[in-house]
């Protein structure tokens, strides 16, 4: 019975202790999308965005779960040559795209770099009749020795064809449709080749196809920064398809990390975009082909230094 009065005591104070941590924790946000806001942020050098990922890997035999974090970051870079014509220059951004898994997992680190460009035309198209603003172009893809450039897969072989800059990403967005009229960068479609540095592109490395269309944007997003009310959620579904067996490896896009290059790799889900930062959320399967195995990526926004809407 004596040792009631310093039990209650003792509980009090760890009850009054959690009650002061959380009162101290930082409030989640809810952060809402204005009608109007609907043009992809022109990203500057030193912007970054972080996600807290988690990858479940099935082998056939064996499925695990790794955790770790993908980082994407645009830095300057100095304007791209053609490769045809030296005298046209690209106004570029550096897109690193890193995905570090936490110590002791088992699957490989990757890392994506690729060269972009995004428009900031604020007028109306003649042709298209629509803004825009914030739409990227894919100029190159880094494949760690030398740039690789993008051609038209009805192109391939013909050595006095140019390159192509396809856009991978349109705005402004618009549920139902991508972009608002019409739909130029879906499907996406386009051939990545080797040694297009010496003015002729040499063999065809892979093939590239993607779709894909804004279905909504009801769905509620909690993240670790904000609880977002109404991204625009896009499905999408495409892959790689190797080609002429190239000792060239790389990878060139993150929603194909289960492979390389060098792999046969399927990849569909969907990603919830607010605009003015980017993707918040994303799950992707990705399945290769060559190796049987399937990764199901969950990634969420876990950091950035870009404003929250």
């Amino acid at each position: 019975m004596l040792k009631k009065p310093g039990i209650i005591l003792l509980a009090l104070g760890i009850s009054t202790l959690l009650s002061s941590c959380l009162v101290s924790q930082k409030d989640v946000e809810t952060s809402a999308r204005t009608t109007d806001d609907n043009e992809l942020r022109i990203y500057q050098a030193g912007d970054y965005i972080e996600y807290a990922i988690t990858a479940v890997v099935n082998t056939g035999t064996s499925t695990t779960v790794s955790h770790g974090i993908l980082r994407v970051q645009w830095d300057e870079n100095a304007d791209l040559p053609d490769p045809y014509d030296n005298n046209i220059k690209y106004p570029v951004l550096k897109e690193t795209t890193e995905l570090t898994y936490e110590e002791g997992s088992s699957e490989t680190n990757a890392t994506v770099v690729r060269y972009i460009s995004q428009s900031t035309y604020e007028g109306t198209d003649e042709i298209t009749d629509k803004s825009t603003k914030g739409t990227t172009t894919l100029y190159a893809i880094d494949g760690g020795t030398a740039l690789y450039w993008l051609y038209d897969p009805d192109n391939v072989g013909t050595p006095s064809s140019n390159i192509i800059l396809p856009i991978i990403f349109d705005s402004p967005m618009a549920v139902g449709i991508a972009p608002p009229n019409t739909s130029p960068s879906s499907p996406i479609d386009f051939s990545v080749m080797e040694d297009c540095d010496t003015g002729v592109c040499g063999t065809e490395i892979y093939n590239f196809n993607d779709s894909f269309n804004i279905v909504g944007d009801t769905t509620s997003i909690t993240t670790n920064l904000a609880t977002f009310s109404n991204p625009f959620e896009i499905t999408f579904s495409g892959g790689t398809q190797s080609k002429n067996a190239p000792n060239i490896e790389f990878l060139g896009d993150i929603r194909n990390a289960c492979g390389t290059s060098a792999h046969t790799i399927n990849h569909s889900g969907n990603m919830f975009v607010m605009p003015s930062i980017g993707i918040v959320q994303m799950s992707n399967f990705c399945q290769n082909i060559l190796t049987g195995n399937n990764v199901n990526y969950i990634m969420t926004l876990n950091n950035t230094n870009i404003p929250l809407p």
